[in-house]
């Protein structure tokens, strides 16, 4: 063979091995990503009756952060204002926020809308 065509072969030769292996590492992965994994379910039946009890406890006994609605953002307040009964919903007793609710009792936690300043711009003239 010609000494100038010698190194050429063996590089080409290389990047076919090369190559092929490289393919080849490829279709394992993928082929192993693509096998179906385990399924978990939201399904809380490991959960045992003392633990779900426990959760439910915790879950009642404890003051949210914050209450998100569509007509605002109500927070906990630990010396609530007084409001008229038709603008406190108690969640207790299943009723609902409206757009003039100011107060929310649920769980027996007190909480109030928060007032937002408005800001004003001035218009120089």
């Amino acid at each position: 063979m010609n000494k100038r065509l010698r190194p050429v072969v063996i590089i080409l030769s290389l990047i076919v091995v090369v190559g092929g292996a490289v393919a080849v590492i490829k279709s394992q992965t993928f082929a192993n990503s693509s096998k179906p994994q385990t399924q978990t379910t939201n399904d809380p039946d490991w959960l045992t009756p003392e633990k779900k009890k426990e959760i439910n406890e915790k879950v009642l006994s404890s003051q949210a952060e914050i209450i998100h609605s569509k007509y605002g953002d109500f927070f906990p307040v630990e010396v609530p204002n007084e409001y008229p009964s038709d603008q406190v919903a108690n969640r207790d007793n299943q009723e609902e926020i409206t757009a003039q609710t100011k107060q929310i009792i649920k769980n027996n936690f007190v909480y109030e809308k928060k007032r937002v300043k408005k800001l004003f711009f001035l218009e120089r003239s």
